[in-house]
């Protein structure tokens, strides 16, 4: 990420292995379940350089977004990301990774930048807001995860 102040960072320790998570996590079709944010992609496998459309709830009123991304980096099992215009010129690049721990959990990171022109405008705006929805995201997910892998 360029530009520290443009830039959200949020992790959770999750008591499950990092395939579990994976597992949960790039389940595209069932994110709408359990994730009252993150409700799904327009493909099933994700892979380097893909375009695609992500859909989230909105905020505000609800009802589905969509943001069309590229796919910037993917390493299966370990981690995606992708990037796309946010508004006007603005780019957003997000990035989710699992990581294994030393205790035998996995450690699971979302981090995303925001860059461009009004990129540090945007960022004031939305920082609390993008910084409370995935702390949400991250708990339905160690929710989710462990719900159904109990006993890790």
């Amino acid at each position: 990420m360029e530009d520290e102040k443009n830039h959200v960072f949020t992790e959770i320790e999750i008591n499950a292995t990092p395939e579990q998570v994976w597992s949960v996590l790039t389940d595209w079709n069932k994110l709408k379940e359990w994730s009252s944010s993150f409700i799904g992609i327009s493909t099933e496998r994700l892979s380097e350089g893909e375009t695609f459309i992500s859909y989230f709830k909105n905020p505000l009123t609800g009802k589905p977004i969509e943001l069309p991304h590229i796919c910037t980096e993917y390493e299966e099992g370990r981690k995606f990301g992708w990037s796309g215009n946010l508004i006007g010129k603005t780019i957003d690049h997000h990035i989710y990774s699992v990581e294994p721990t030393k205790q035998g959990t996995t450690l699971f990171r979302q981090e995303d930048g925001l860059h461009g022109p009004h990129s540090k405008f945007l960022n004031i705006l939305a920082k609390h807001k993008m910084m409370a929805m995935y702390k949400r995201f991250n708990q339905e997910l160690k929710k989710r995860v462990e719900f159904l892998y109990p006993g890790n």
